[in-house]
């Protein structure tokens, strides 16, 4: 079995003892773009989101199928980030919200197995040191999905547009990671680079002419002078 449907397995032992789990990361994004996989990309870990305060729900349901808890690491994170083990495989799991160079809350309704796609992109595009990895993930959604353009994803390109218009600070790891993608798909395929381009046009515009907080143009007005993000560290794999 594939760690993408073991994943799968997962998320529906969940929603069968009334857990909702989502996933993220490189898992979520190959649903959602499965023509993208690169030949060598393997997953080492499942990226799970859960709603706030289920955290023992999620135990029982990760234990009854094998896997250990990391009693240590989950005593001192468990509000925000607990991890599981088996032989294998980790599983990491962000309780409410994404942490790491900005805070994101979760929604999960939007799809049966992940996060909002939205949510997804910011995942991968909110580090401000961004590594191929997350560009070949981030380039995945913009192309595949066309995210700046489809009007199926007219919801999502909403979604973004509340959050960075609240927040300055995503907005510009955001952007900036968005000309990183170009750059990274104009290193990859030709064919790549025009798509990604387009949609990073088009959805660059769009966040550029959507609505902004008092807060967000106060920060704005502070610009690059002050640092806008967090620099977390990254949990042992």
């Amino acid at each position: 079995m594939s760690i993408i449907q073991s994943a799968i397995e997962l998320v529906d032992a969940g929603t069968q003892r009334g857990v909702r789990m989502r996933l993220l990361g490189g898992i979520g994004v190959a649903i959602h773009c499965p023509r993208s996989q690169h030949p060598d990309r393997t997953y080492r870990d499942i990226d799970l989101a859960i709603p706030a305060k289920r955290q023992s729900a999620l135990t029982e349901v990760l234990e009854s199928r094998g896997y250990a808890a990391d009693r240590e690491f989950n005593l001192l994170n468990g509000d925000s980030r607990l991890l599981f083990r088996n032989s294998h495989l980790q599983i990491d799991v962000f309780v409410g919200e994404f942490s790491m160079c900005h805070r994101l809350p979760f929604t999960f309704d939007a799809h049966p197995y992940t996060v909002a796609v939205a949510e997804l992109l910011l995942t991968k595009l909110q580090i401000i040191e961004l590594n191929a990895k997350d560009a070949h993930d981030g380039c995945a959604l913009l192309s595949e999905l066309q995210l700046g353009t489809h009007p199926d994803h007219a919801a999502t390109r909403q979604q973004l547009g509340r959050i960075c218009g609240h927040d300055w600070g995503m907005w510009r790891t955001l952007t900036l990671n968005l000309g990183r993608c170009v750059t990274y798909a104009q290193s990859q395929d030709t064919a790549l680079a025009t798509s990604v381009t387009q949609q990073v046009t088009a959805l660059t515009t769009f966040l550029d002419q959507t609505p902004k907080t008092m807060g967000f143009k106060m920060r704005a007005a502070v610009g690059d002078r002050v640092r806008w993000y967090e620099t977390p560290e990254e949990v042992e794999r």
